[in-house]
């Protein structure tokens, strides 16, 4: 987040558990945007020791082998790998003699590179060999090339293979062949996208591992090269259990670079430097995790205790208002930034109404407000500024009304341009309230109606979207569920919960949600019906309800045919359903007997709203079943106001 303040980034700093132990790192040129020369400065500036030269990037390239190999060692690089080498092996022997002289120029090309690893991928062609003894005998005459040349092939059995697709198919191979010039690449996505069990990697012969390539993913059901192609990601911003696989190679004993080889359609539309350091960072990440889980060397944490709202001038009135039905009542104005504070019993949300939102969120729209900063309970900030410096993550300074950039009282980590966390230490409240020095100033606690945040819903754009998730999961130590395609009245949307325990026993949860094509939108993000929210639990669903209807609050009108849904579906009493019809209450319920009560403020412009929750018997989830209504409802809310 820009802040009134320049952003400065953390340097010095202790590091945190145990994300500084590195192996060597090094960098796929395919993962990044722009020239090679361009790739090759954006690895070196975020601290890689190599690179693997993609051969269509060396192709495309001005330089010669030998000008590109002192233009790397310029940068402080290595080159690690040179890729790919396909379809080496053929049914065909005369297209298997031309394979060999192909092969022997790709040798020449590497003597110029001054790099001794070829990645020899397993064949998808139609002539690919059948035969395991043949193919072992073509294997075996490519290695003794490579032997004879100086040179090592690193063998990978790619996951479309038409005989090989299995790395324990190409490793079985690799140990037949037998010679110290051929050895296996192992490949996560290959490996993983597969859903092969990793564990035996552990079993493979010590030194027969010769290079290491690492990608995460989403999980999806698609064909499998093109979830290759346009979907892999950095570890930490997927799926995949890259933790166990990547304590399987450990146990295997390989000691060689762990390189990331990510396709990724964001990526080719991204600023190399930033992608590659977040890359850089997701190679921390996965480091952390090789040891064990990140959670548990994160800081200590508690529960959310503020929001912040960049409403702008023309809706600041209509959030209080919103507040002030659920709940929430004025407690005072800071005097010097105009930012008003609202307060439930232990919760505030602070609103600022500054035109542009300088204080918050510059440049957010009027009609736009959206939550900018999340405060969580800590009782040592200051160990999470050395965290964020492990992970080459900034640490902002706070503006007023915060602590003058105490990092033993506050700490805030950007994790958007307009979305930021605040780590925040209880001697920190007192001062911060102290800010609001304008009337009413009440001294009188206000009644509680909620009993603390469920959680926070924030919309994240293209071009942010992954950043953000290895950010959350690195440094936060953030787990994922599975995301969700959920489809409404205005599209599909992607969703993605994100939770973290606290040492209060909470749990922090994050539901992102991907707003698509927006790849050079920088600030808050549209979506028609809303998106971005806060929601607040509640000991009492009914009883919430109808003290929010006393103060005003017009729920969401929910449709009957819901409601006669909810009695087909669940075993609800009418009684009860009558109830929630009369309230606007949604329901939902899960296989375990979990059941999750929820209600919902009209949107607020384009974008924010407010939602009241009571969770029961250990439900998970987030009533995603109910999104699709209550976006209808909202357009349905919209299109009578308009009449």
């Amino acid at each position: 987040m820009t802040t009134a303040s320049t952003t400065t980034t953390a340097t010095t700093a202790t590091t945190a558990g145990r994300a500084g132990a590195l192996p060597r790192t090094s960098i796929a040129t395919v993962c990044l945007s722009g020239t090679l020369s361009e790739k090759l400065d954006a690895a070196a500036a975020a601290g890689f020791d190599g690179v693997e030269i993609f051969e269509p990037d060396l192709i495309a390239s001005a330089a010669r082998p030998d000008e590109l190999a002192r233009t790397v060692a310029q940068r402080g690089l290595t080159i690690d790998l040179y890729q790919p080498f396909r379809d080496l092996d053929s049914v065909d022997p005369g297209r298997f003699a031309r394979n060999l002289i192909r092969l022997e120029r790709k040798f020449d090309l590497m003597d110029q590179l001054g790099c001794d690893l070829l990645l020899v991928c397993s064949s998808p062609s139609a002539d690919a060999v059948t035969d395991d003894a043949r193919l072992s005998d073509q294997l075996a005459a490519a290695a003794a090339i490579a032997r004879r040349r100086g040179k090592r092939i690193a063998y990978e059995a790619l996951a479309w293979g038409a005989h090989v697709s299995d790395y324990r198919h190409a490793a079985r191979l690799v140990a037949t062949v037998d010679d110290p010039a051929l050895g296996n690449c192992l490949d996560s996505f290959h490996i993983l996208s597969r859903g092969d069990d990793p564990s035996a990697i552990a079993d493979l012969a010590p030194g027969s591992i010769f290079f290491l390539q690492l990608a995460d993913a989403p999980m999806m059901s698609m064909d499998v090269l093109q979830w290759s192609r346009h979907h892999r990601c950095l570890p930490g911003q997927g799926n995949f259990d890259l933790g166990g696989f990547i304590r399987s190679v450990q146990a295997a004993g390989y000691d060689g670079p762990w390189s990331l080889e990510v396709f990724s359609d964001i990526f080719r539309h991204a600023d190399p430097t930033r992608t590659a350091r977040d890359a850089h960072r997701s190679l921390r990440y996965l480091s952390e995790l090789g040891a064990g889980s990140p959670d548990t060397d994160s800081p200590d944490a508690g529960s959310v205790v503020s929001v912040r709202v960049a409403a702008g001038p023309v809706l600041a009135p209509k959030v209080a208002e919103t507040l002030s039905h659920i709940g929430f009542d004025l407690q005072g104005v800071d005097s010097g930034t105009g930012l008003q504070l609202y307060r439930d019993a232990g919760l505030a949300v602070v609103v600022d109404p500054t035109a542009g939102t300088v204080w918050t969120a510059p440049g957010v729209d009027p009609d736009m407000p959206t939550i900018a900063q999340i405060g969580v309970r800590s009782d040592h900030p200051a160990s999470w500024a050395q965290r964020a410096a492990a992970y080459d993550v900034p640490v902002a300074p706070v503006s007023a009304p915060g602590t003058d950039g105490n990092a033993d009282e506050v700490v805030r980590l950007d994790v958007t341009d307009t979305l930021a966390i605040d780590l925040r230490a209880e001697a920190s409240a007192a001062d911060w309230q102290e800010r609001f020095d304008l009337v009413p100033r009440r001294t009188v606690e206000p009644a509680s109606l909620v009993t603390g945040v469920d959680h926070v819903g924030i919309g994240i754009g293209t071009a942010d979207w992954e950043g953000a998730m290895l950010l959350l999961r690195s440094v936060f130590g953030m787990s994922v569920d599975d995301g969700l395609d959920l489809p409404d009245a205005v599209g599909t949307m992607r969703s993605q919960a994100l939770t973290m325990p606290t040492s209060s026993g909470a749990t922090v949860r994050i539901v992102a949600s991907l707003v698509p094509n927006q790849l050079d939108t920088r600030g808050p993000l549209r979506r028609r019906g809303g998106l971005t929210h806060v929601a607040f639990e509640c000991a009492d669903i009914v009883e919430t309800a109808r003290a929010c209807r006393a103060r005003g609050l017009r729920a969401l009108s929910i449709p009957d045919n819901y409601y006669d849904d909810l009695a087909a579906r669940f075993d609800l009493s009418d009684t009860m359903i009558d109830g929630m019809r009369s309230l606007g209450i949604l329901y939902d319920a899960d296989a375990d007997g979990g059941e999750f009560f929820h209600f919902f403020t009209p949107t607020i412009g384009e974008d924010l709203f407010f939602e009241v929750v009571c969770r029961r018997g250990g439900y998970r989830g987030y009533g995603e079943a109910n999104s699709a209504v209550r976006v209808a409802a909202e357009l349905h809310r919209r299109a009578v106001a308009e009449v």
